[in-house]
């Protein structure tokens, strides 16, 4: 069995500046998992599927049917999801139809691979590794701060975990708005 996702991922302009900010909670919250991960923007989360036959994950993906042109993500406020044995915090995307279209068009293309249909867009910026203290304090600071992050969603990838980090398998391009 592998174990696979569907992402977005922004601009590389733009990732290193997301990446000035999990550095921050790497060296002064002790969070460095996300650091040590690429920003990214999970459309359909972690499944397994045997990796013998991933091209029928490739085939669904690369043949789904996408409506959905390509767009723009902003990301202005930090967000967290406050679990007590696993705090995250994150960018949150403004509210955007377009990125909610684009995920029930993936989604029900991939619902045959068995994950938690949940959606709730955001870019992980520490989680695991951020302790419950850490978090409060980490918290207590990004809860106020704001951010000013776009960028053109212009495709869509699979990602493999292999020999123990994330590695792209296939991109499908959102079709041409022109």
């Amino acid at each position: 069995m592998s174990l696979y996702f569907i992402a977005f991922e922004p601009p590389p302009e733009v990732a290193e500046k997301i990446r000035e900010i999990t550095k921050d909670f790497a060296e002064r919250f002790g969070a460095e998992r996300a650091h040590n991960s690429f920003p990214h923007l999970t459309l359909i989360p972690p499944f397994n599927y045997d990796g013998q036959n991933e091209s029928e994950v490739t085939g669904r993906l690369m043949k789904m049917e996408l409506t959905v042109f390509p767009f723009e993500i902003y990301l202005r406020n930090f967000n967290c999801f406050n679990k007590p044995k696993s705090p995250v915090i994150f960018l949150e995307p403004e509210a955007n139809t377009t990125l909610q279209k684009l995920y029930l068009e993936v989604n029900a293309a991939m619902s045959i691979f068995n994950y938690a249909q949940h959606f709730h867009p955001h870019l992980t910026v520490a989680f695991r590794d951020l302790s419950p203290q850490a978090f409060i304090n980490a918290w207590s600071e990004y809860r106020y701060k704001k951010a000013d992050f776009h960028f053109r969603v212009e495709r869509i990838s699979l990602y493999k975990h292999s020999h123990g980090k994330w590695c792209p398998v296939v991109h499908r391009d959102l079709p041409s708005d022109r």
